[in-house]
């Protein structure tokens, strides 16, 4: 018996993570996951920050007053509110550590 198989599905050929936090306090406030399937439309990374800039907008966000970031890197594993912290790198912080 086979258990947590994927398929043989279309592997995902390039992955975009786009991250628009705001400068004063680094808190991200939208983050938008790109996945391009084998066979799909290319989607270029100026692309996936274009489309991350419009959804945060459509969603009430002002994007002029925030920073985009291009993340190479995974997201964290723990839980939390995301920020940017050094070197671009995403944390969680957790709420009642904030304080």
């Amino acid at each position: 018996m086979r258990f947590g198989g994927g398929g043989t599905g279309p592997r995902a050929t390039a992955t975009h993570l786009v991250v628009l936090y705001d400068p004063s306090d680094n808190r991200v406030v939208h983050l938008h996951q790109v996945v391009v399937l084998e066979g799909g439309e290319t989607v270029s990374r100026e692309d996936a920050e274009r489309h991350a800039v419009d959804q945060a907008r459509l969603l009430g966000h002002d994007p002029e007053r925030l920073t985009g970031l291009h993340l190479d890197t995974p997201l964290p594993d723990e839980p939390g509110v995301l920020h940017v912290g050094a070197g671009g790198r995403l944390v969680a912080i957790r709420p009642d550590a904030q304080r």
